[in-house]
């Protein structure tokens, strides 16, 4: 585990997750100003968009599995089976893309807008937006696998500053079209083309930084294709899963109550999501590390690595969800210019959301970085399905606290399956104890009903109480949460990391 390497990732995810921020940032509150009915066309956007976001769960299978398994290949000395897998990933993104490009011409005679009680956005608009975030998709997949590529030599920074580049320009071109009020077809063309853009210049540098990892179709094979559908199928699955988290409650909602309250719910998820970046951020640092510590069976490293990840990320969950939680009439007011839609039951219960997704996050971050990923595909797909039927009635019963409250449960029941299969990963002789975990759920319970009074209350509270409360309970969380998870202990090998790091460039300068 080189601290360099920990630390050129951390950067790359403070600036993607900064980018994630920006766009929550900028994206809704633009919506809402510059187009007329402004909160009702953007759950119009939202809603289109989630129409065909599950399209991307191939792309994450694919594009998961190979670049792992281009990096464990590479790095146990089998350059050209590295070579191999890449080449036969890219004969598979291909005919995919193909597929997507005539199938997806089926959207310009299906009544989409109808479906998805569109009522801002005409039949026409809203087909021709549908076959261009398609396409949009198709550009990701392989603009995402020369930026994983980069994870086999080392470089997974670099891969990651391409990506956010990708990402800058199409949040700033959006913001701006937002802002002169493009319709939604020049929406996702700016979206479309930035992914055009930034796959040229990746296939560029791949080819000067690292030339053996430049993806040649001759390299690769059709029986290797077929190795990978199994393997990717399963990573499919999870992204499956994902869009069921993500996307599915956008379609359940707007059919069930509308695009106003699938904008309500929207918004209060966005905020949780945008501070659960930095726990994202925390887990994902690990990836690369991850992926190359299976690859040489280093297993004590590797337990070591999983020991001092959990306690950061067990630290970090309370102090992000309540801290977000108890400064959401602040993001309302200042962010979005509409207190009215501020909440406090809805906040509360996805804060409790939040911080139960942030466990769960870090915790299959260990599959999926080893490839290990296969039987929690089918049990996360199967819940998440079952999840959403269940929703329906009981939305229908207590509305969106219901759905809320639905998907906690699932969200409990899930992580500790994951967890189950996170001791399963590593030998018998390096497996590793729960206490810290049973710490945790102690912990939050009481976190969170010591905030409930104020979190409930503070809608009456003048802003700057509101914002001065927040900051202080925070700090008293955080000052409560770093010797009850071991902090010092964390701090003190990265300060031996530090020294040894010193002393190796003494020794190299003398």
């Amino acid at each position: 585990m080189s601290l360099r390497r920990l630390l050129q990732i951390l950067l790359t995810g403070f600036v993607g997750q900064g980018l994630t921020v920006l766009s929550q940032l900028l994206v809704p509150p633009f919506f809402f100003k510059f187009y007329p009915s402004g909160i009702e066309v953007y759950g119009e956007w939202l809603a289109l968009s989630a129409a065909v976001n599950y399209l991307g769960t191939l792309n994450y299978g694919i594009q998961s599995y190979a670049s792992n398994q281009i990096t464990i290949l590479y790095n146990g000395g089998d350059v050209p089976g590295a070579r191999t897998v890449q080449a036969s990933a890219l004969r598979l993104l291909l005919l995919i893309a193909s597929f997507f490009a005539i199938a997806g011409l089926i959207v310009f005679v299906l009544p989409v807008a109808g479906w998805l009680r569109l009522r801002h956005v005409g039949p026409g608009a809203a087909a021709i937006t549908l076959y261009l975030l398609i396409l949009q998709i198709s550009s990701n997949m392989f603009l995402s696998l020369l930026t994983n590529s980069y994870m086999a030599v080392g470089l997974l920074h670099r891969g990651n500053y391409i990506s956010s580049a990708q990402r800058l320009l199409m949040i700033l071109s959006m913001a701006t079209a937002i802002y002169f009020r493009a319709s939604f077809p020049t929406l996702a063309a700016l979206q479309l083309a930035s992914y055009v853009i930034f796959f040229g210049f990746a296939l560029v540098d791949l080819r000067r930084i690292a030339p053996a990892l430049v993806p040649r179709l001759s390299d690769g094979s059709w029986s290797t294709v077929r190795t990978i559908l199994k393997p990717s199928g399963h990573f499919g699955l999870i992204s499956v899963a994902g869009f069921l988290t993500w996307q599915g409650p956008i379609l359940v909602i707007v059919r069930v109550m509308g695009p106003a309250t699938v904008a309500l719910f929207g918004v209060v998820r966005v905020v949780f999501q945008m501070s659960r970046q930095l726990l994202s951020m925390a887990s994902s640092v690990f990836a690369q590390d991850i992926t190359l510590m299976v690859g040489r069976q280093d297993w004590p490293r590797l337990r070591r690595l999983y020991d001092l990840s959990e306690r950061l990320v067990l630290f970090l969950i309370p102090v992000v969800s309540i801290g977000s939680l108890l400064l959401c009439p602040l993001l309302f007011t200042v962010w979005l210019h509409k207190p009215h839609l501020y909440q406090p039951e809805l906040c509360f219960l996805m804060a409790i959301v939040s911080a139960v997704l942030g466990l769960k996050e870090h915790k299959t971050q260990f599959q999926s970085s080893s490839n290990e990923h296969e039987e929690l595909s089918t049990f996360i797909l199967i819940g998440y399905s079952i999840m959403l039927g269940v929703s329906v009635p009981v939305m229908h019963r207590f509305g969106l606290p219901g759905f809320i409250l639905t998907w906690l449960v699932w969200e409990i029941i899930q992580t500790a399956g994951v967890v189950r299969l996170n001791t399963r990963l590593f030998p018998a002789e390096h497996r590793f104890g729960k206490h810290l975990l049973w710490r945790f759920c102690g912990f939050i319970v009481a976190a969170f009903a010591a905030v409930a009074w104020p979190a409930l209350r503070e809608a009456h509270w003048s802003l700057p109480f509101g914002v001065a409360s927040a900051c202080l309970i925070s700090c008293l969380l955080a000052a409560a949460a770093w010797p009850t998870f071991q902090m010092t202990e964390l701090l003190r090998v990265l300060r031996e990391r530090i020294h040894r790091r010193r002393l190796r460039s003494a020794d190299a300068a003398s």
